[in-house]
């Protein structure tokens, strides 16, 4: 999770904005971030049938106490392999991300935290020049 902390004063400016404003220009900002940090995530992802890397995506979400981006395998890429199993990325994702016993084990292949990792101080400066941006646009109107 990041928080943007410390810029003090684009929080204030920010403030001053009305609540749905403020969402509108939130959500821009995190939606910019969030196709960054997919992206990265795509260069990651292990290929076995290319349908993980296919439904990697994100959903904004807007609650009271925030906004934020919803990272991960979308549903609707279900398919079926040569031998006949359904193959659905949005259940085994996190298999793959951190590995997994039992009779068939298999090594843990990280993609999703390593891109959050690689993307998150340069998310940061883009969520706030977005908001920046945001309340200029604003206060020209």
């Amino acid at each position: 999770m990041i928080q943007l902390d410390g810029a003090k004063e684009l929080e204030k400016k920010l403030n001053t904005l009305p609540v749905k404003l403020q969402k509108k220009h939130a959500r821009k900002a995190i939606a910019k971030a969030a196709r960054r940090t997919v992206k990265a995530a795509k260069k990651r992802v292990p290929k076995r049938t290319g349908q993980l890397k296919k439904s990697l995506g994100f959903r904004p979400r807007t609650y009271k106490t925030g906004v934020f981006a919803i990272i991960g395998p979308r549903k609707g890429f279900r398919t079926v392999d040569e031998a006949g199993r359904p193959h659905d990325p949005a259940k085994i994702a996190h298999l793959v991300e951190m590995g997994h016993g039992g009779p068939y084990p298999a090594e843990p292949h990280p993609f999703l935290r390593p891109a959050f990792d690689e993307t998150a101080s340069s998310n940061l400066e883009l969520i706030a020049e977005e908001l920046r941006k945001g309340i200029e646009e604003e206060a020209r109107k």
